[in-house]
């Protein structure tokens, strides 16, 4: 049961990455979503390095001056191969936004990451950096870390950057709601009834986020943390 779950579940990602119906398909991803979305529209710009891109599903939202790179191919037009706890192989100053959405996990070593995502980025520029912290193990066996924000702040300074914006994403009733989210869309979808996935996603993510500004369990039980960082200006040269 579990195994063809796993594959109704993979087939319905795999049938929606890069596409706005991506963001329908289960509880997590539409909250994920509405949270990212408003930082992506205000602060990307210039040109962005998806770090970590896996397949590539946030490539449409991201500026036209793209470049991705990842530790493996998951999607055909990856840019390059290379490892985040190692020397990012790009000079000082190339990028004017850098997108790190939940990769950090996945680095054995993360804490060396930020500091060459710093080194890379120009004076000014940001970097959208998202981390989980009450989420299902996910990527395995590569699954190593979870940050609180108190931990993700520490390393983000400790790299040089200013924290200029913290989103809490999710909270209790979203991890609680988040499972039969998936289950449902499973569901549907093996029944080929797949336009009542958005409409199940909605009602159970309404739900969510009525339960959460009821009982203000956010802060406690974030499923991620979304942090804007931003390099200081350089200074002139006199």
């Amino acid at each position: 049961m579990q195994s063809h779950l796993y594959r109704i579940w993979n087939s319905l990602n795999a049938q929606t990455i890069g596409s706005d119906r991506h963001w329908q398909i289960a509880l997590q991803d539409a909250s994920f979503h509405s949270d990212m979305l408003p930082l992506l529209k205000k602060y990307a710009e210039g040109e962005v390095l998806d770090l970590g891109a896996g397949r590539m599903s946030w490539r449409y939202l991201l500026p036209p001056s793209y470049f991705s790179a990842d530790i493996s191919i998951e999607h055909p037009d990856l840019d390059l191969l290379c490892d985040i706890t190692r020397t990012l192989p790009f000079v000082a100053g190339s990028f004017q936004t850098i997108f790190c959405c939940s990769v950090l996990e996945h680095a054995r070593e993360p804490w060396f990451s930020l500091e060459d995502m710093y080194r890379v980025l120009r004076g000014g520029g940001v970097t959208i950096l998202s981390v989980p912290f009450t989420f299902y193990l996910h990527g395995q066996p590569h699954d190593y870390w979870r940050f609180t924000r108190y931990g993700a702040v520490y390393l983000a300074e400790k790299a040089g950057f200013e924290v200029e914006e913290i989103v809490t994403n999710g909270g209790l009733f979203h991890l609680i709601l988040n499972a039969p989210s998936i289950l449902l869309s499973c569901f549907w979808a093996a029944l080929r009834l797949n336009g009542m996935i958005p409409i199940t996603t909605r009602i159970l993510l309404s739900v969510a986020q009525f339960l959460e500004r009821l009982f203000n369990t956010q802060n406690l039980f974030a499923m991620n943390h979304i942090l804007l960082l931003r390099k200081h200006k350089e200074e002139k040269l006199s």
